[in-house]
């Protein structure tokens, strides 16, 4: 994949093209929505995107539905079978567990917002089910992989090599060291790399995550490094100011996150290592190897940005490498085996 020099933002054809769907008074909402979800909400690009595509999905089967552009009349009398067809539909069409609980969610939040708003109440939408997705985790590298991953990394790309290569060194190190999503890696300004504390001996990186949330999460040297020797011969840093983009593209725009998944494949290629390593297994591999390692949950939460603990909790299935070592150092009869 040619390198992409920055987020690919919809153009303003396509939101209103899904609006045009609606009769003139659901057009205007929508659109007025989509400002909210911008302007207040702070939703990426990526999920205002998604938004849409699935309310261009409902709405193109209110069309057929009910043969004609739905109002704000014909919303605010359907029924709970009515929403219970689209997501038949959707089901018939092959869609997944996960792809129709992210449509109900964004038809929802439609929803709530009209009626917040004192323009259509109904609470019909309410009471569906969400349908239930299969808990699924990214796997995770153990943690000797993970040393492995950054040794070879350090190994593969020197010091003299081009600042394209240093900038991957500096992304693994980041993502593996920080536990960052792979979007918020992408995001970071030149301004949120701070300097180095010598008595501290690391750094604090400012992090913007899901709903504009901000968190401060630890940079230990060697990730600080990394991200220091890129900046050094980065063209694009040199002057560069604070709201300026720290990881850069090939033609000189902000690094896309579909080009930080790619670099990073092609790098585990290079080192040998397992195909699920990915930038989000990376972010999965960080809290598990932390919580192998005695770290309180509440403090993993606030490094993964994780605006509830419940989802958090699901990095306390420890890996069998870790439950072993548990094992064996808490059951009498291991120990004593052990001494044998």
């Amino acid at each position: 994949m040619a390198e992409n020099s920055g987020v690919t933002k919809p153009p303003e054809a396509f939101y209103k093209g899904v609006a045009s769907l609606a009769a003139a008074d659901l057009q205007e909402q929508i659109l007025r929505w989509r400002q909210y979800l911008e302007s207040e909400k702070r939703m990426s690009v990526h999920t205002l995107r998604a938004y849409f595509k699935d309310l261009k999905n409902f709405l193109e089967f209110l069309v057929r539905h009910r043969g004609r552009p739905p109002s704000l009349d014909v919303i605010g009398d359907l029924k709970i079978t009515d929403f219970r067809s689209f997501l038949a539909k959707m089901t018939m069409a092959g869609a997944s567990a996960a792809t129709r609980a992210r449509a109900l969610a964004c038809i929802r939040s439609f929803f709530r917002w009209l009626d917040k708003n004192g323009t259509v109440h109904n609470p019909a939408i309410q009471y569906l089910r969400t349908p239930k997705k299969p808990q699924k985790l990214a796997r995770t590298l153990s943690q000797n992989q993970a040393r492995a991953a950054m040794e070879g990394a350090a190994d593969l790309i020197k010091p003299e090599d081009d600042w394209l290569k240093a900038r991957d060194k500096a992304l693994l190190f980041l993502l593996y060291g920080t536990g960052l999503r792979v979007a918020e890696a992408a995001d970071v300004n030149a301004g949120d790399i701070p300097p180095f504390d010598a008595a501290q001996k690391h750094a604090a990186l400012r992090v913007t995550g899901k709903g504009g949330r901000q968190r401060d999460v630890p940079v230990i040297p060697v990730v600080w490094q990394a991200l220091q020797h890129y900046r050094d011969i980065c063209p694009f840093l040199c002057g560069a100011e604070k709201h300026d983009p720290f990881f850069y593209g090939a033609r000189g725009g902000r690094l896309h996150p579909g080009v930080v998944r790619d670099r990073m494949k092609l790098l585990r290629r290079q080192l040998g290592l397992p195909e699920h390593m990915t930038p989000h297994s990376l972010r999965h591999s960080f809290a598990t190897h932390l919580l192998e390692e005695g770290a309180n949950l509440r403090v993993i939460q606030e490094l993964l940005g994780h605006a509830s603990l419940k989802t958090t909790q699901r990095y306390t299935e420890l890996s069998d490498e870790a439950l072993l070592k548990v094992y064996q150092n808490c059951h009498p009869r291991a120990r004593l085996d052990s001494s044998e």
